[in-house]
């Protein structure tokens, strides 16, 4: 017997045990499973430090306490107080949804951050709505049940555990994880972490290349798969028909456009704001399905030139990082020879960060019809005389011309019409809006789902089919729309420069297991003073 064989039989064998426990009983698990995560975090840290070239007690090693334990300790107790509270959202954050004129698909809306009193501290300013499909209601229920398989991502090390707790928590299934070979350091810390899950039987692990994923997806006793990955390894997944017969949700990644609106912008707002791409672009060396790929910008706005010669600034000012993860040199020598014509392959480990300006605005360029995975930002200027026509066209050319509908960005400074943002976020067909932040918030906040626009089919997957992380637990979401202050009333966790972030992170961890007052005032430091 084979360990996928061995490993599924045990796990699906528990199927209708975890089907049987009640809310009071998950959740309880949860809270057990918190106490886990907490005893791992450092270790945690530490090994993804290791993995990625980051000097574990540097600022930069902040971001793998954040980016890990803290998002999955957020994770798990947002799901136990909807468990708790008995599923759904309070009906005091539900809304009609008021349609704008080009626009009907979308039947209601939920306000899901800030929810907390605490969430004004973590992150002022900012706010997360969740829109509903037409015809639907913002119900929370369990799905069907069963077994499923989970081909782990191995680039940011909470996704493998926010993609089994979606999976066990609102699709009532017992998980397989098969672990990526980039990380598979994390499975002995996974263990650990989620032990009672795993001494239960209800959530297995396994390691090894694309023929353990196969043999693991086409297993009889597995009834849903989930992938976090490229395009490429899904249509080998299901390319077995043995598989297409089964639940398949998936999350491919994107070229994730930035929609630079021109208006009036003052020097100091240029400034910024492309200090805040840059520190996008560098949070874990870009290899983020969320970062930043394609900027979009008028090309008659009168700041443009102004724009990119900071960015370029503020990407020189960006400390090199490791390039771990595999294939990202050939990728970056790809993309830079493509549009200047004179890259060698790069012979080092560390990669510098590149803005490819003014790229065609043609869907068949490299730059926008390919996930680089790699520290490159293509820059297309379309013609647009004022802020509403750009707009207009910004959001056509982002829906038609660009791989990919799982996040967008749009930067508008207060000179821009109100009115005109909330009709482009209509239009725009991404799972995830963010207007003056980072879309990446909608991955870490939690209670926002995160996942591509609906109405991609196993034929034509673009970013892929379902949702992950939605701690509510609501049916049938179809975006979710971040807003913030053109600028932030402090540094965003990832500006650069942000000495403070370590220590910050850390105690992220910590009020994240227990929120308190008290660890609230230990953040402020970090946060506010940095």
């Amino acid at each position: 017997m084979s360990e996928v064989d061995s490993v599924v039989s045990r796990v699906a064998g528990q199927t209708r045990t975890w089907m049987a426990l009640d809310a009071g009983q998950r959740a309880d698990i949860l809270n057990s499973c918190r106490k886990g995560v907490y005893a791992v975090a450092e270790d945690w840290a530490r090994q993804s430090c290791a993995a990625k070239g980051i000097p574990f007690d540097s600022p930069a090693g902040g971001e793998e306490w954040f980016l890990g334990p803290a998002i999955v300790l957020r994770h798990l107790r947002l799901y136990r107080d909807t468990l708790l509270r008995g599923g759904g959202i309070p009906e005091s954050k539900l809304k009609p949804f008021s349609k704008h004129a080009d626009y009907s698909s979308c039947g209601w809306s939920a306000q899901v951050f800030p929810q907390e009193a605490w969430d004004f501290a973590l992150f002022p300013g900012v706010t997360a709505e969740v829109r509903g499909a037409t015809g639907t209601k913002p119900t929370s229920t369990l799905g069907p049940g069963g077994c499923a398989a989970i081909l782990g991502a191995g680039n940011v090390n909470s996704i493998a555990p926010l993609d089994f707790l979606y999976q066990m928590l609102k699709e009532n299934r017992v998980v397989v994880m098969k672990m990526n070979p980039v990380n598979a350091y994390m499975r002995q810390i996974l263990e650990e972490a989620f032990a009672p899950l795993v001494a239960a039987g209800f959530l297995g692990f396994v390691d090894g290349g694309a023929d353990v994923g196969a043999e693991l997806v086409a297993h009889e006793r597995i009834d849903a798969v989930h992938i976090t990955g490229s395009e490429h390894s899904f249509r080998a997944v299901v390319s077995n028909p043995e598989v297409r017969s089964k639940v398949i949700t998936a999350e491919l990644g994107s070229v994730t456009p930035i929609l630079v609106v021109p208006g009036a912008w003052s020097k100091s707002m240029v400034k910024y704001q492309a200090g805040q791409i840059a520190g996008m672009m560098a949070v874990n060396g870009a290899f983020n399905c969320n970062t930043p790929k394609v900027l979009i910008t008028s090309r008659l706005w009168p700041r443009r030139e102004l724009f990119l010669e900071e960015l370029r600034k503020a990407f020189a000012a960006l400390p090199l990082r490791k390039a771990w993860y595999p294939g990202s040199p050939e990728r970056w020598s790809k993309f830079v020879r493509e549009y200047s014509g004179n890259a060698a392959p790069h012979q080092t480990d560390e990669l510098p960060m590149c803005l490819l300006a003014d790229v065609p605005p043609d869907a068949k360029e490299l730059a926008l019809s390919e996930e680089a995975f790699c520290p490159v930002l293509a820059e297309c200027a379309i013609d647009a005389e004022d802020e509403e026509s750009f707009l207009q066209r910004a959001v056509d050319f982002a829906n038609g011309s660009i791989a990919g509908t799982l996040s967008c960005n749009i930067l508008a400074s207060p000179s821009t019409s109100k009115a005109a943002v909330e009709t482009a976020i209509d239009r725009l067909n991404f799972g995830t809006i963010s207007v003056n932040t980072w879309a990446a918030l909608g991955f870490a906040l939690a209670s926002t789902p995160w996942g591509a626009f609906p109405g991609h089919t196993l034929d034509d997957p673009s970013s892929g089919m379902g949702v992950v992380h939605n701690t509510f637990l609501l049916d049938d979401p179809i975006k979710t729309v971040l807003r913030a202050k053109f600028k932030a009333p402090r540094k965003n966790v990832w500006t650069p420069g942000f000495k403070r972030l370590r220590t910050l992170s850390e105690r992220l961890v910590d009020y994240e297991y227990q929120p308190s007052f008290a660890r609230v005032l230990r953040l402020v430091p970090g946060a506010y003073l940095s």
